[in-house]
This record gives structure tokens, C-alpha cells and sequence, in this order.
């Protein structure tokens, strides 16, 4: 807000000059889908339907713009935004692959002729000038894309339970899915492999799921030696092994007694392939989610003690069976914790040979463990009951998951809820927050707006609302519509990335 308003402030009749690549990512979003088609630096015509979103992540500045070029249909594409032309090149995108799908590339400043070292441009200054005037600067921050947004704080009865609906939707969906895979690969590998799918999160889930067709759920159940703590480190040995994770395969010395027992562990085994991952994700990875502490965290979830020749599958559907039937079904995260005593290695290490600043207490916290359980175990739990014809699976997971409390807000939950203008204080559930991933997914990434059941419901909220008469209100008391594309192009076929 402070942001724009310095820009505003600037001389009448002057461009409002950004004082920082921040700033210049905010007139972008608030003033490309009001500006009328714009030109890049080759002359084609590029007509902004969806400015895109921050990711706080590595790459791009903004992804999942959509624009139309030339006229021709509805695509997504990346904004990287950059004061200077010669940005691109100065700050190594030119030979980063996160940057090399389809990009729009703004700048405030142009390359000298000759000089071009990115992609082509959208010079700024051109193409915003009309979008906005000094005046909705002030007034209007926050950018948002959805109609309904600008109406303020909704009630939220018919959107809520719109929410909560698709949520109940999506966990349908994935148990369906895992259904066939239980067909394909049997109970306990494909209960081990979307567990390791779910460790992986979105930075590593391929390397994750290729560990674990590498070193399958028998290699890690079958007894290693006459005590828990064998079996777990040959277990571990195992994932780190086809992970190519272990000292000696990334030039290291074994030098902690707990990593010398990995390399005799691994050493000890049948004859083993070149490792299956060689390209971890590690940008922006925060250090206690590194895929050794991770890798070294499903070591020990799977190779847990025998019980009475029980499958992993069996105990695991067992667990949330008894959670349902005793009606404590948030007693389930504390199951899947996998917490570490003070002497043990990984209390004092981020990775292998890489020690910690401070004690880490867990390899798989109470929050990581409750997203396990949302996105792998209760789908698997209602997969196994339709599979085997157990539907009192199915209740026990569909129980479990409408009584879970909040799994953590992450860049596509909380920008729903900002989207829509709902609290997140009073949809902190899990439930509720696979609804927003699945309206983000199905239907807000790709602004099918005219389809959306959040939008239908928010409208349903606001034509019951008392005091804001027909239509939809501003905080001012404008009528707000936005934005005007979206329904030019909300049904268009996407072509990239979609």
C-alpha cells in the first residue's frame, strides 16, 4: 500500500517511477488488466486477462498470468519483472531452466538497440500508463482478480459450505486414484508410495516417488537383524542409498559413527545400481524439510515393529478405524510424528555431514504429520475401503478428515481466502482447505469464473446480505466487476501449461 502510494505522490503528469522491483510488481498487477492491449518489444499485441500471482519462491517474479497474443487464444504464462532490460542476464536467468517456459518480461527501462540479453520485453512506462489513475492507486491496493473480492468481508454460510464441499470432493478424487494404484501395485507399495509422494512435497515429489519404486516396501519390511533400531538403519541405508545421498556418494567422508553405520549398511546388501536421484530440489527448501532428514523420517514411519504379521496397510487402515470408533480421530497425528531423543544423530543434523545450529526434535513434525494424513493416509484409508468393500473405511477417513484442524496455510490456500475475502480464522480446517485447493486447481488458475462454485456462492451470501442492495459494492460503495476479460476469455482453451 505504502508502495503504491509513493508512486501516486510523484509529479502530476510524470510516470510513476517504481523505487524497486517490489513496486513495479505491484503497478503490474493492479494496472495490466485495466490497460488496453499492449506491445512487446517485437510488436505483437498482448492483451492481459490475469496479471498472474506471487510465489514466494524461487523463479519468476509472478506465475500463472494469462494472456491472449496476437489475438489468438487464452495462454499461461510467467512474469519476471526487472527496473532494467539488462536484469535478465545480470541476474542469471539465462541459464536457469526455471525461467525457460513461455515468459512475459517486463521492464521500466529499455535495452539499447543491439543490446538485448533476455526474452522479449513489455516496456512499462507504455504499457501502464492508462491503467490506473493516482487515484485508484490509493483507493484500490489490493488487485485482487475475483468479482467477488472487492465486496468486502462476506457472511459466508453459502460459501463455506461451498468450500467445505469441494474439499470433501477432492479427498473423493484422490481415493479414487489411489484405488487404481492399489489395483496396480498391492495395499502396501501403494500406501508406501504415496507417503513418500507426500514427504517429497512439491520440490522433490518425483525423486521421492522414484526412491521408492527403487527400494520397494518388502526390501524395507523384511527383518534385518533382531532389533528395531537394525531394521531402521538398514532402512535408512536403503532410501539415502538410492537417493545417492550417503557420504561416500557425494565425495564426503563418513566421519559420525551414525554415518560409517550407513555406508557398512549399504555396503552390507545384494549389489546396487547407480542411485535412482541425482537432481534434488534444494532452492528455497527449508533446512529441516532436506530430503535426507526426510528420506531418514520414512525410514523410520515404515519399518516400525511387527504386529501379529499385520501389513503396513492393514495397520495403518486399522489405526484410523480405531481413531473413528473411539471418536478421536485427532489422536491420528500424533501417530504418524516421528520424533527424535536428544542423543540421536538427526537431532543434531540438517543433513548427512551437515550439522545443525540448534537441536532438531523431530524428523517428521506435528504439522508435517497432519499433512500426511490429509493427503495420503485418510485417501488411502477410503481407497483400501472401496477396494476391499470396507465401507466402514471409507466413513472412518471421511470422519477423520472433517475433523482435523488446520494443515497449514500454503501460497495457494491463502491466496484463495484472500481471493474470495474469507477469514482464515474461521476456515482453518483441513477440509476446508482442500476445497480452496481444488477451486484454485479446477477452476481460479485458469479463470473459469463463469463456472466457479465458490463465485455462485458468494454471490448467494452477498444477495442475502441486508444492507448492500442489488449487485456487488466496493468498500467505498462502487460497483465493482472485474475483471472485464475474464470473461472474454474464462471458457478459452489454455495452451501452456494447463
Amino acid at each position: 500500500m505504502r508502495s503504491l502510494q509513493r508512486m501516486a505522490s510523484r509529479r502530476v503528469g510524470d510516470p510513476p517511477r517504481p523505487g524497486s522491483e517490489a513496486e513495479l510488481v505491484d503497478l503490474w498487477l493492479q494496472a495490466a488488466p485495466r490497460s488496453s492491449p499492449m506491445r512487446d518489444s517485437l510488436g505483437r499485441s498482448i492483451e492481459v486477462v490475469y496479471p498472474g500471482r506471487r510465489t514466494g519462491l524461487a523463479g519468476p517474479d509472478l506465475c500463472d498470468a494469462i494472456v491472449s497474443v496476437d489475438g489468438g487464444p487464452a495462454r499461461r504464462v510467467d512474469v519476471e519483472v526487472h527496473l532494467h532490460e539488462a536484469g535478465w542476464r545480470l541476474h542469471g536467468h539465462d541459464g536457469d531452466e526455471r525461467y525457460a517456459g513461455e515468459m512475459l518480461h517486463l521492464v521500466w527501462t529499455a535495452a539499447a538497440p543491439g543490446a538485448l540479453s533476455g526474452p522479449p520485453y513489455i516496456l512499462a512506462p507504455q504499457a501502464l500508463a492508462g491503467g490506473l489513475s493516482p487515484e485508484q492507486r490509493r483507493s484500490d491496493p489490493v488487485g485482487r482478480p475475483c468479482r467477488m473480492a472487492g465486496a468486502g468481508p462476506v457472511s459466508g454460510a453459502a460459501l463455506g459450505a461451498a468450500v467445505r464441499a469441494e474439499g470433501a470432493r477432492r479427498h473423493a478424487e484422490r481415493a479414487a486414484v489411489l484405488e487404481s494404484e492399489i489395483e496396480a501395485l498391492g495395499p502396501d507399495q501403494a500406501l508406501y508410495r504415496v507417503l513418500m509422494r507426500a514427504l517429497g512435497y512439491s520440490a522433490n515429489t518425483r525423486q521421492f516417488e522414484a526412491v521408492a519404486a527403487a527400494v520397494p516396501i518388502e526390501l524395507l519390511s523384511a527383518p534385518a537383524g533382531p532389533s528395531l533400531a537394525e531394521r531402521r538403519l538398514r532402512a535408512e541405508a536403503e532410501l539415502l542409498g538410492a537417493g545417492g545421498l550417503l557420504p561416500s556418494q557425494r565425495g564426503q567422508p563418513a566421519e559420525h559413527p551414525h554415518e560409517r553405520a550407513l555406508e557398512e549398511a549399504w555396503a552390507g546388501g545384494s549389489p546396487r545400481p547407480a542411485p535412482v536421484v541425482e537432481d534434488w530440489t534444494l532452492a528455497a527448501v527449508r533446512p529441516h524439510n532436506r530430503p535426507a532428514r526426510r528420506l531418514a523420517g520414512a525410514a523410520r514411519l515404515l519399518s516400525t515393529a511387527p504386529q501379529a504379521r499385520r501389513s503396513l496397510a492393514e495397520r495403518v487402515a486399522g489405526q484410523v478405524l480405531a481413531a473413528y470408533e473411539s471418536e478421536r480421530g485427532r489422536d491420528l497425528v500424533g501417530w504418524f510424528e516421528v520424533k527424535v531423543g536428544p542423543d540421536d544423530y538427526w537431532t543434531r543434523h540438517l543433513d548427512v555431514g551437515r550439522p545443525a545450529a540448534r537441536p532438531l526434535p523431530a524428523l517428521v513434525g506435528r504439522g508435517r504429520s497432519l499433512d500426511l494424513l490429509v493427503n495420503a493416509v485418510l485417501p488411502f484409508v477410503a481407497a483400501l475401503g472401496g477396494w476391499t468393500g470396507r465401507p466402514e473405511f471409507v466413513a472412518a477417513a471421511d470422519a477423520a478428515l472433517a475433523g482435523l484442524g488446520s494443515v497449514g496455510w500454503n501460497r495457494h490456500t491463502r491466496y484463495m481466502a484472500d481471493t474470495l475475502g474469507l477469514e482464515r480464522r474461521g476456515l482453518g480446517a483441513a477440509l476446508a482447505q482442500q476445497g480452496l485447493l481444488r477451486i484454485y486447481r479446477r477452476w481460479c488458475r485458469d479463470k473459469h469464473c463463469a463456472t466457479c462454485p465458490a463465485a455462485a456462492a458468494a454471490a448467494s451470501d452477498f444477495a442475502e446480505s441486508s444492507d448492500r442492495g442489488p449487485g456487488l459494492r466496493g468498500d467505498r460503495g462502487q460497483a465493482v466487476d472485474r475483471p472485464l476479460r475474464a470473461r472474454r476469455f474464462g471458457d478459452a482453451r489454455l495452451v501452456h501449461g494447463s
